[in-house]
């Protein structure tokens, strides 16, 4: 209600200033930026570089706490070199980019374009409607050959970026490498080392038995037991692991055979909660999981107290380099009983609203192809690791393995790379990733984390929810409901597991869900997946 009034309010005081931001409100196609107008004649609608003489952009977007000034960075110098292209850079921290994009979209002082925008799908249809932001099929079909091929490989990918009025009108991070979707729990291998293990769980009760045998049988060797078995931040991470293996992927709507059930309901997920209050209950959950942050969570590892846990590499939780962690194993994707497959939740792998042109743009067809080179294997590269020669180098002669460079003394990579390289530091930026491009490298653990990954996991991996797109009238519909549902699992599953609400009021626990109106969400969620499974 807030957002809406100040946006009604500023509409009136700006007057014709916000002509633009506030008009085509009646739902009219937009003709901007489809590609049928005519380009200026300082446009090159091939080869480089893009325009012939400079031109200078607004660009808008976040920045993350690691990364230094976009104008320093060398992927922005690289890229104005070969294209022409250069931009003035508005970039709020990310901590509080959401209060400034809003308040740019209410003012009507908005950039040409936005990078790492953060845009909601909210944002996309409201502002797509409004004609604020443009569609970009049109500029994609004609200038942007590296996008058009990835929707055309991957039509799903397509699906899930255009808006229910056949828009598209921004455009997203994908990265299609098992590594990336699939959830890697890592288990201390000097402790499997000195316990004499070499089988891994498959099964819940293995499982059980192995963090069993953390507790008690002293595997850090210093006398006593301060072992934690298994650690987590908030239960998200042990849960996208451990709830598939009772045989559903998520506790709040989910698909199952085409039909949007609520996974927090099923008495799959009553198995879950029994199964993670018995680790509870018997400390082998990290009792301070739902309070601990990252830093107190790597300390635990690095003082040799943790035996299983998430994080994208063991070292960071452990310690050590990343030539030392390759004795680590994952945990394969289990299940808790004989009829049921192993299963683990995989995500998308894809980011949305990362990238979109604003009616404020008068070069819409030169920032097309400026991004559609960020979906191209080279592109990909300068944009996530710099130019050979900032973080990276060839392996070996025939160019076809990348390695690591050291970075400068007193910083780690990501220091490195977002101080000096790339905005794509903890903020998702345009790009396609493609599989063979992430396992090109040589680095030992990323090698070691790949084949982990893909042997363990990737066979096993099961979607939550497809990226869709709600109608304006469905989130309204829903928006209190869904936030209320949300809040009430985020506690309820914390005191089920804890003990704090006993497991024999659970018809009480389902009594209140139906009470907040879970079928009205449902209904909603079950007209948006039918919407999305049936796109062309």
């Amino acid at each position: 209600m807030k957002k809406w009034l100040t946006y009604g309010l500023t509409c009136m005081i700006a007057g014709s200033m916000l002509l633009s931001g506030c008009s085509n409100r009646g739902g009219d196609k937009p003709e901007t930026g489809q590609g049928n107008q005519e380009p200026s004649s300082n446009f090159n609608q091939t080869g480089y570089p893009i325009v012939k003489d400079p031109i200078k952009v607004s660009m808008m977007g976040a920045r993350h706490a690691l990364v230094g000034e976009w104008k320093s960075l060398s992927f922005f110098k690289e890229m104005e070199t070969m294209t022409n292209i250069q931009f003035d850079f508005n970039t709020p921290p990310a901590a509080n980019y959401a209060e400034k994009k809003n308040l740019a979209f209410a003012s009507g002082e908005l950039p040409d374009v936005f990078f790492g925008g953060q845009l909601t799908p909210d944002d996309e249809i409201t502002y797509g409607k409004q004609g604020v932001l443009i569609p970009l099929e049109g500029l994609v079909e004609k200038y942007a050959p590296n996008i058009q091929k990835m929707f055309d490989e991957h039509p799903e990918i397509k699906k899930s970026v255009t808006a229910p009025d056949g828009h598209i009108y921004a455009l997203p991070s994908i990265n299609m490498a098992p590594i990336a979707k699939l959830p890697a729990t890592w288990i201390n291998g000097n402790w499997l080392k000195k316990l004499g293990i070499t089988e891994l769980p498959h099964t819940t009760d293995e499982l059980y038995e192995l963090l069993t045998a953390f507790k008690e049988k002293d595997p850090n060797g210093n006398g006593k037991q301060d072992e934690i078995p298994l650690t987590s931040i908030n239960l998200d991470d042990v849960r996208s692991v451990l709830l598939p293996a009772f045989g559903i992927v998520g506790r709040a709507h989910i698909v199952k055979d085409g039909k949007v059930i609520y996974g927090a309901v099923q008495p799959e997920y009553k198995e879950y909660v029994t199964f993670m209050n018995r680790l509870w209950k018997e400390k082998l959950l990290d009792q301070g999981t739902f309070s601990q942050t990252m830093e107190q969570k790597s300390a635990k590892g690095n003082a040799g107290q943790i035996g299983m846990f998430r994080d994208s590499v063991p070292y960071l939780t452990l310690g050590g380099d990343a030539e030392s962690s390759i004795i680590h194993p994952v945990l394969p994707a289990l299940t808790s009983s004989a009829d049921r497959k192993p299963m683990i939740t995989e995500g998308s792998g894809m980011s949305r609203g990362t990238f979109a042109i604003t009616n404020k743009s008068k070069d819409p067809e030169a920032l097309i192809r400026w991004v559609d080179y960020l979906y191209s294997p080279e592109g990909e590269i300068l944009v996530h690791y710099g130019k050979e020669g900032d973080l990276w180098e060839w392996a070996d002669a025939e160019k076809k393995l990348r390695k690591y460079r050291k970075p400068p003394e007193g910083m780690n990579l990501e220091e490195y790379r977002g101080g000096s390289i790339t905005p794509a530091v903890g903020v998702a930026v345009p790009m396609f990733t493609p599989n063979e491009v992430e396992a090109n490298w040589k680095d030992t653990m990323h090698q070691y984390r790949i084949k982990e990954v893909d042997e363990k996991l990737a066979p096993y991996g099961e979607p939550v929810f497809p990226e869709i797109y709600l109608l304006p009238e469905e989130r309204q519909q829903i928006q209190g409901i869904e936030t209320d549902l949300n809040t009430y699992l985020e506690s309820m599953e914390a005191k089920l597991v804890t003990g704090e609400a006993p497991l024999e009021k659970w018809d009480t626990f389902l009594k209140t869900i139906e009470d907040m109106r879970v079928d009205k969400l449902l209904e909603v969620y079950q007209a948006a997946y039918d919407r999305w499974a049936g796109a062309n």
